[in-house]
């Protein structure tokens, strides 16, 4: 009779621990789910797995900014001068409904814009230099003659654009939104606007629901 009570009870026993690693494995599956929706819903609103590579992306550009010469105020440029402009320009809105995972995704498409890189070749700079670079060199820039000769043949073009983005967890405490983008520079010379997409890894970024800027990790694929 105590025999058949030491068999009962390390059955009770064995039943309870089979049940606690069930729920145990449970929790760890839900956690792994939860974590893998994040990082599949980040990608797949920067790039929906039905949507081609070449479909294009919607950009939403923000306010822009007046970039003002060295030693000069609004109301002292000239009609002839290229005036510029800068401002954020949004890839991606996503919706962050967990906390304390990493966010990665990926942004595919085409671009339709005016190459940046015409920009950075006037001030002779590499194509990886951010967008803050050129806007000192045109702060510097007297003459604008090689700069508004560059304005005049530029032509829309389509850019291809795939690139990887990553933001730690730590960066994304209290962040509800998130909007990942480019900086834009806007560019205007008698009466005709051109905007120039910078699309490298120094001049992306991203802004949360405060507009506040969020660090993000870009790497072209």
């Amino acid at each position: 009779m105590k025999f058949s009570t030491a068999i009962k009870t390390e059955m009770k026993e064995a039943d309870m621990d089979n049940r606690a690693w069930k729920v145990c494995t449970r929790a760890a599956v839900a956690i792994a789910v939860s974590a893998m929706t994040l990082a599949t819903g980040a990608v797949a609103a920067a790039a929906p797995v039905s949507a081609p590579s070449s479909s294009a992306i919607d950009v939403t550009h923000g306010q822009f900014d007046l970039v003002l010469p060295n030693g000069r105020v609004a109301n002292s440029i000239a009609a002839d001068e290229v005036t510029a402009f800068h401002g954020f320009s949004t890839f991606q809105s996503l919706t962050i409904q967990s906390q304390g995972f990493d966010l990665e995704g990926r942004i595919q498409g085409r671009l339709r814009s005016y190459n940046f890189k015409s920009l950075w070749q006037v001030y002779n700079l590499p194509s990886s230099s951010g967008w803050k670079v050129w806007v000192l060199s045109f702060k510097k820039d007297t003459s604008q003659s090689v700069l508004k000769e560059t304005f005049r043949s530029e032509q829309l073009i389509d850019v291809t654009i795939d690139i990887k983005f990553k933001v730690s967890a730590a960066n994304l405490r209290g962040v509800s939104t998130l909007r990942i983008g480019f900086e834009t520079l806007r560019l205007n010379f008698n009466g005709t606007t051109k905007d120039f997409t910078v699309v490298n890894g120094a001049s992306g970024g991203a802004k949360d629901q405060d507009n506040n800027d969020v660090p993000v990790d870009f790497e072209p694929v």
